[in-house]
């Protein structure tokens, strides 16, 4: 079987880009019809679609990712996925750095490539948040207000709905649930807002 997977970080992204990328690769190496396993995922998961994935990978298998960090969060999960993938007799292809890690693959020279990759990206992480730190603390110090206005809430333009629901009898959590906020943040807006 082949495999193509691909991982954003939020809804907000793309994942057409990773998913032509792929195609495009399966096709110039002949590698067949690629079965595709998609993913968001924003914060540290464990019950992540790739270790689904990884368990279900026979000998002779492939997946085929964009770049390795689509694979992982850090390089002791990206050694621990590598690993159960050789493990399995799988090989992995990193379209982006132009590797090719067969189940043999363990030796210093591919470990050490990995390393090196994924240091780069992590590097690169470390300098998109410098960046943005740094950015935003200009815009502070030029006197820019960041944020929300200090009184205003998000539900401040859901006020008409709220009031409507409340006057129908609706409960809170019913309320919260209508118009996709948490309980908690509602109660305390009604409190201060509606008397």
């Amino acid at each position: 079987m082949i495999y193509g997977y691909m991982r954003v970080s939020t809804d907000k992204q793309d994942l057409q880009h990773q998913k032509t990328a792929i195609l495009d690769y399966a096709n110039d190496k002949n590698l067949g019809k690629v079965d595709f396993i998609e993913e968001t995922i924003g914060t540290r998961k464990k019950d992540r679609a790739i270790f689904e994935l990884v368990d279900k990978l026979n000998a002779g298998d492939s997946l085929i990712i964009f770049e390795l960090s689509r694979l992982a969060r850090s390089m002791k999960e990206l050694e621990s996925i590598r690993v159960k993938i050789a493990d399995k007799g799988a090989t992995i292809h990193a379209i982006s750095q132009n590797l090719i890690i067969d189940p043999e693959g363990n030796d210093v020279a591919t470990k050490a490539l990995i390393f090196a990759l994924e240091l780069s990206a992590q590097i690169e992480r470390q300098m998109i948040s410098d960046r943005t730190k740094s950015a935003l603390k200009a815009k502070k110090e030029a006197g820019a207000v960041l944020g929300r206005p200090a009184g205003k809430s998000k539900l401040d333009s859901h006020r008409e709905e709220i009031e409507g629901y409340l006057s129908k009898g609706l409960n809170l959590t019913a309320i919260a649930k209508l118009i996709g906020c948490n309980r908690l943040t509602l109660s305390n807006w009604t409190k201060k807002n509606i008397t």
